[in-house]
């Protein structure tokens, strides 16, 4: 309407021109289609606001119906829904299906105009929806642009007993992060009017999409190359296609499909005017590409565009489901049961189905009396089982004619932990790896089957007490509770129907007293690049030996600390809720705290889309919750690294004036990283922000999307508060312990400093006096060895000391300590201390791979 009435008064501004406009002005032009009855100003028409007042009564009258939602019993999904449904948005629902539509305005998630499906799922026997949906997000783009809804309406509520109908009417319009941040990349605009129906026939499993264009140019359009198609799914599912089963998609698809699990809402997707081709996936976004879609000049064309097909049962029920929907009888049923060599049956089990050629079909899992029920093609297949991550028995070959097949696997063993704290005698949240001593079963990837990283046939977090399956063999078993403590370490041998009892007591070793550790980059599957349920995230964090484990979703806001306390955790650890404000364009951020607001798009998160970096620094700073702004990752590749996106110059501690801001209080300069390699990057930038006087404090985080590759808490920030009891924590206490640079970062080795009169890192001494001495006390797990300490000074080091280890109590540290003597000059000056082992070492057993190392935030003088 903006754009109408701009029309509008243009013309009549032009119109008083003209009465006194010199004779070569030429009169205003009629655009272009206006014989064809195509203006600018067109739209295609809508429907009834309201729609049918009584949408379940579809399953009793066998019918299809379409409303907007004016009750809020008419609403249900799961509690861990991203995308919530709103009363005045719109739903579809027959006997088979329900879908939910998100009505016009300013929305959740990245699509961000409205008019997007937002839940999707079968009914239940009583015809109302299940609450199983984990639906995502799915951007079907023209180029960067999408259907921008000026309403939404119900063309019809299908009380005819036709195809009930929901219209998005509006215009084509920039998806608003595309348009921002790729609009070079993706040049082609066209801004002209279009219409999206979803479609629900009566009966169907299906939801179709019936895109409407009108090109309001004479020039005809070529739109193949331009369809793409995005799927914001893989957090909550796993994708599959018919081909390549759970594998990297290849070649032509007739559709993909996303495996949310047996007791959630699976679905597939498919482009109605020819197969997807695909092209990327990163940090959890998959784009497709289509065609087969043109537009004349000045032509009207309306397409069946594209369809979801849903169904429970994992992705064998989204399989049948694609099927029926085509009319396919072709696959038969096999029923069988799954036992070991004992026959006792085994529940959980995977039954892979592979065909003759090779090619990934479909898969199922047994229940609790070891029985599985699987569709397989007319055609030989192999029958292959999965147990766990690691147990895997020969496949078995099925002919064309057989309908039953009873599989086993070899008679197993079991590994009885209790885990306890030394010293309270009560359970101990724990990391437990068990590594086999021979080789360990590989699983191809087409069978969507995740394994532990680094050869572990287990590795996984218990509150204290597990009893682990394991096929007979010798193990090594490690059980840790973070850097702080003592770990397990032993070889056990499993035997086939045998239990061995193994009880631990893990002792914490470290001293750090009045000090808790802060993770403040953790990822869970709120967040579109992480699978990560946030229960198993906490546990995680607890299990690491992480105190304060802070939420950190893109463009999306939750609080661990409920989950702490529903865990019954709330003694080891303090959750909070920040945000990982993401641009796509000049950097990520850390907003620490920031607390959701349900009310608001994305749950509170901070806009950032049109907007510059001062702007949106400015104001997060004017949050009720004055939160510590860090520079996440600040020198990664693409668009994730502010100082690269910035060009910031060491030499002058500034960037690019329309990009460089200063209002963010600490950088991200160890990233799941150590200091070693990040000497040249983000601590050189770092240092020079010190050197020019501004006092921006370091944090180490871990950045984790998965816990099997990426652990909670390495690194970690370590903040002083007085005292050691995560529930007397505030997320105001850990904010200003933060802003205030009381802390250092711990990569496995534990470092404090005391500078004269007591100053410790963010503080300034004020002592009198030539010579100032600073007390360094290094501290590492007996599992673990320090070696050298690196003093630097305004960016250099200025000393390399070699550690000493000085004899401690049994069940202790190694503790080394160093009196480091410091010269005061006239000019301001601020000091560091680098904790390093030895070279070569790393943190193996737990984390492999993962460098030691410790580095204190500076002390001024």
């Amino acid at each position: 309407m903006m754009r109408v009435r701009w029309l509008l008064s243009s013309s009549l501004v032009l119109g008083s021109l003209a009465t006194c406009a010199p004779e070569e002005m030429l009169p205003p032009q009629p655009e272009p289609c206006e014989a064809a009855g195509i203006k600018s100003s067109s739209r295609f028409p809508g429907g009834d606001a309201a729609g049918h007042p009584d949408p379940f009564s579809a399953s009793a009258k066998g019918k299809a119906r379409a409303a907007r939602i004016r009750d809020r019993s008419w609403i249900k999904e799961p509690a861990n829904a991203r995308q919530k449904i709103q009363l005045d948005d719109f739903m579809l629902v027959n006997d088979r299906i329900v879908a939910y539509i998100e009505g016009p305005g300013i929305s959740d998630g990245y699509q961000g105009l409205g008019g997007d499906l937002l839940a999707l799922e079968p009914v239940g026997p009583d015809g109302k929806p299940t609450g199983t949906s984990q639906y995502g997000e799915t951007l079907l783009a023209l180029s960067r642009q999408a259907v921008g809804p000026d309403a939404l309406s119900v063309l019809n509520d299908g009380q005819d007993g036709k195809a009930a109908i929901v219209r998005v009417n509006g215009l084509l319009r920039d998806i608003p992060f595309l348009g921002e941040s790729f609009a070079a990349l993706l040049g082609n605009a066209y801004d002209f009017p279009a219409a999206m129906d979803y479609v629900l026939e009566p009966g169907a499993e299906q939801l179709k999409v019936r895109l409407s264009l009108m090109n309001t140019s004479d020039e005809a359009l070529n739109l193949s190359n331009q369809q793409f198609i995005g799927f914001f799914h893989s957090s909550r599912g796993s994708r599959f296609t018919a081909d390549r089963g759970f594998a990297t998609p290849e070649g032509p698809l007739e559709w993909v499909g996303y495996d949310t699990g047996p007791e959630s809402a699976s679905f597939a997707f498919r482009l109605k005017t020819s197969p997807m081709g695909f092209v990327l996936a990163r940090s959890g976004f998959e784009a497709y590409r289509g065609s087969g879609l043109k537009l004349g000049a000045c032509e009207k064309k309306t397409v069946d565009y594209v369809e979801w097909i849903v169904a429970s049962g994992g992705i064998d029920g989204l399989r049948a489901a694609i099927r029926r929907t085509d009319g396919d009888t072709s696959w038969r049923t096999v029923t069988g049961r799954v036992s070991d060599a004992m026959g006792t049956p085994i529940s959980g089990a995977f039954v892979h189905v592979v065909d003759a050629k090779g090619a990934y079909r479909t898969r199922a899992q047994t229940d609790n009396s070891g029985t599985y029920t699987v569709n397989v093609p007319a055609e030989e297949v192999d029958l292959t089982v999965t147990r766990g991550g690691d147990t895997i028995n020969q496949p078995k070959r099925l002919a064309k004619t057989e309908n039953t097949a009873n599989l086993t696997l070899p008679q197993a063993g079991k590994l009885a932990l209790t885990i306890t704290d030394a010293k309270s005698k009560k359970a101990l949240p724990s990391r437990i790896q068990i590594i086999p001593t021979g080789s360990r079963a590989q699983i191809p990837e087409s069978f969507g089957i995740s394994q532990p990283v680094d050869a572990r046939a287990v590795m996984m977090f218990s509150q204290g007490t597990e009893t682990l399956t394991l096929p007979p063999g010798s193990y090594r078993v490690i059980v840790s509770h973070g850097f702080e403590w003592a770990i397990h370490e032993s070889m056990q041998t499993i035997e086939a129907g045998k239990e061995v009892q193994l009880p631990v007591e893990l002792g914490q070793q470290i001293d750090s007293s009045g000090v808790m550790c802060a993770d403040f980059h953790i990822h869970s599957y709120y967040s579109a690049d992480s699978a990560d349920p946030v229960p198993e995230k906490v546990l995680s964090a607890v299990a690491e030996g992480l105190e304060i484990p802070v939420s950190s979703e893109h463009e999306w806001i939750i609080d661990f600390q409920p989950t702490v306390l529903r865990l019954g955790l709330g003694d080891w650890a303090f959750g909070m809720p920040s945000e990982e404000l993401t641009t796509f364009t000049w950097g990520h951020f850390g907003v620490v705290p920031i607390q959701a607001r349900p009310d608001r798009v994305n749950n509170g998160a901070v806009p950032w889309i049109g907007k510059k970096p001062d702007e949106v620094f400015r104001a997060v700073a004017s949050l009720p919750e004055k939160p510590v702004l860090i520079v996440n990752h600040p020198r990664s590749d693409g668009v994730g690294g502010y100082f690269s996106a910035a060009d910031f110059q060491r030499t002058t501690a500034t960037g690019d004036p329309d990009l460089w801001s200063e209002q963010f209080g600490a950088v991200e300069a160890f990233n799941d990283s150590e200091f070693e390699g990040n000497r040249k990057g983000i601590v050189a930038d770092w240092f020079a922000l010190l050197n020019a006087g501004k006092k921006i404090w370091a944090v180490g985080s871990s950045d984790t999307h998965s816990i099997r590759s990426s652990p909670v808490g390495y690194p970690r920030t370590c903040l002083r508060f007085g005292h050691d009891d995560p529930r007397k924590l505030t997320q105001e206490a850990v904010r200003d312990s933060l802003r205030a640079g009381q802390s250092t970062v711990s990569g496995g080795l534990y470092l404090t400093v005391e500078g004269p009169g007591g100053v410790g890192p963010g503080g300034t001494v004020t002592a009198m006096g030539d010579n100032l001495e600073f007390k360094v006390v290094v501290q590492a797990p007996r599992w673990l060895d320090a070696s050298q300490l690196e003093t630097i000074i305004n960016g250099q080091t200025v000393n390399m000391s070699q550690l000493q280890e000085i004899v401690t109590p049994p069940g202790t540290a190694k503790r080394y300590e160093k009196i480091v003597a410091i010269k005061r000059t006239p000019q301001p000056n601020w000091v560091i201390f680098h904790a390093q082992a030895p070279a070569g070492r790393d943190l193996s057993p737990v984390y492999p791979g993962r460098i030691p190392f410790a580095v204190s935030n500076p002390i001024f003088f």
